[in-house]
């Protein structure tokens, strides 16, 4: 091992696990996703400027051709010019079908980026189908340990009225039992 570092686990020590919360994993997922996203909105710029520029040779050469046939309709050209145009035609074409190989590999790009930003976007769908469920558990766990606070509530209320009455009712024995005692001593008399 190199001087100076560190052993990441030296024997009979705890490693402390990493761990994300699921808010900040959202976080980062959505972060992520939003990313891709711009990546593919970049990649279909990309994609419509190779697009444009194919579109614009194409019509540049149609109306140098259309140009050429006018000319030649009513004045004639000469060889040079016919060779010129079929110059030009030849790299028009070629440029073209650079073009289209370039759109091709776009096309192959962005549809791989599409899978990408859609699967982050499964992905974040269903950290928050979880997230919700995690609240909605918490929330019935609150509504679950209320109702249990409500319970021993009114349970220790119950049972401190049993009490209360159970000893209102022993005084009121213990009363009548020596009323009782009383008169019988006064009979007794």
């Amino acid at each position: 091992m190199p001087a100076g570092v560190q052993p990441a686990f030296e024997g009979g020590g705890n490693i402390k696990k990493f761990a994300f919360s699921l808010q900040r994993m959202l976080g980062f997922k959505r972060t992520l996703y939003e990313k891709e996203r711009n990546t593919l909105a970049q990649l279909r710029a990309e994609r419509l400027v190779l697009f444009t520029r194919r579109e614009n040779t194409e019509h540049q050469m149609l109306a140098s051709d259309a140009a050429f046939r006018d000319k030649a309709a009513t004045e004639g050209v000469r060889f040079a010019e016919v060779a010129a145009q079929a110059y030009k035609r030849e790299s028009a074409d070629a440029l073209c079908k650079s073009l289209d190989l370039d759109i091709a590999n776009k096309d192959v790009e962005i549809e791989a980026q599409l899978q990408v930003v859609i699967a982050l976007d499964k992905e974040v769908k269903s950290l928050e189908k979880l997230r919700e469920s995690q609240w909605d558990e918490y929330v019935a766990e609150l509504a679950r340990e209320e109702n249990e606070r409500i319970l021993e509530i009114v349970s220790n209320k119950f049972a401190s009225e049993q009490a209360e009455a159970a000893a209102m009712e022993a005084a009121q024995l213990a009363e009548e039992t020596a009323n009782a005692r009383i008169r019988e001593m006064a009979v007794a008399r």
